[in-house]
């Protein structure tokens, strides 16, 4: 009897190989001054038409540190380690696009509602390849393409923020 209750514990799913551990590890880790940091870095990027990835080299040695710590601690998969990146890249760009929008002259709690008004599809799409109703709801915040940028990284951290938390759960 022993032996099949652990057998069927290694076998449900999300039980046996899941990431365990806080995803918002390296966040902590790294702090509030180098999220800020790594966030307006983001908005910089793509207003530059650069590569947002490249807001991450200032902080690099603390990212790969903390990175080492929160997989170590947690005995993360590779899988885990990169959604936990990538969730701690999205809560610094929405810090980031947070402060965009303020020097934009806009709230960004206004555009909190209107993703959280999205259905779910349009929001999840946002992660990777925005759909279409994700779009239209981007444009319609403002005529001018910096604001849509900045709207659209909000999104985009948003639903970043929302859903990576149950991939890293299942990694």
């Amino acid at each position: 009897m022993r032996t099949i209750l652990i057998a069927a514990a290694l076998f449900a799913p999300g039980t046996a190989w899941a990431a365990s551990g806080d995803i918002g590890c390296i966040e902590g880790k790294l702090g509030a001054t180098a999220m800020q940091r790594i966030g307006d870095g983001v908005v910089a990027a793509a207003d530059k038409g650069g590569n947002p990835a490249s807001a991450l080299d200032a902080d690099r040695e603390a990212l790969i540190a903390a990175r080492a710590a929160c997989r170590t601690a947690g005995n993360w998969s590779p899988t885990a380690i990169q959604i936990a990146v990538s969730y701690t890249q999205a809560r610094a760009t929405r810090l980031g696009a947070e402060a965009a929008l303020r020097k934009d002259g806009l709230d960004a709690t206004k555009f909190a509602a209107a993703y959280a008004a999205l259905p779910v599809p349009d929001r999840k799409s946002l992660i990777e390849k925005a759909s279409s109703g994700a779009l239209a709801a981007v444009t319609s915040t403002s005529a001018q393409p910096r604001v849509r940028r900045h709207v659209l990284l909000y999104f985009s951290a948003l639903a970043a923020i929302e859903f990576y938390p149950a991939e890293f759960a299942a990694a």
